[in-house]
């Protein structure tokens, strides 16, 4: 009769390595984000879409609750400088620096889209960015008006880099 065959001494660091390989791998698996939230995003090539080109990168992300912003304010100063139209892909947040660019998720269907920060607000508690009515659009949450999100701080890919590179000279 046949002995089943063990785990001997000297297999046991290589069987570790793949137990251990196996774990971080499903460590790294998406979970705890929607099914949907893979899905409806638009095509990068689509023009005026609002999809993030692919040479940029996220630095930060965080989530929370989006409103959105527009009739009343349309045609006024933002904290930017800039005036504030309800058309553009722009958002306002209390502390993302001005001028900087974040992907904001709509976490209830997935869809997304890329604004530019101009302005500082919101002001209602429990609120953690403001958009315009277009970005709010491409996002589907008009009639909502408020939405769980995820945004994530863009970074050109190679500005650091090319920044660095002109501080060294």
């Amino acid at each position: 009769m046949k002995r089943p065959q063990t785990l001997s001494r000297s297999g046991l660091p290589g069987f570790t390595v793949v137990v251990l390989a196996l774990s971080v791998i499903q460590g790294c698996s998406i979970s705890g984000m929607p099914n949907s939230s893979l899905q409806n995003r638009p095509d990068p090539g689509e023009a005026d879409s609002g999809a993030t080109p692919r040479s940029v990168r996220t630095e930060n992300v965080h989530i929370g609750a989006a409103s959105w912003y527009g009739p009343g304010f349309n045609g006024k100063k933002t904290a930017s400088g800039e005036i504030f139209d309800e058309t553009k892909l722009t958002a306002a947040h209390k502390t993302i620096p001005l001028g900087r660019r974040a992907r904001v998720t709509h976490l209830g269907n997935g869809k997304s889209v890329e604004v530019l920060i101009n302005d500082r607000g919101p002001y209602v508690e429990g609120r953690m960015i403001d958009l315009s009515h277009a970005a709010a659009k491409v996002l589907g949450m008009i009639d909502d008006g408020i939405a769980k999100v995820q945004v994530e701080l863009l970074r050109e890919a190679g500005v650091a880099e090319n920044v660095q590179s002109l501080n060294r000279r």
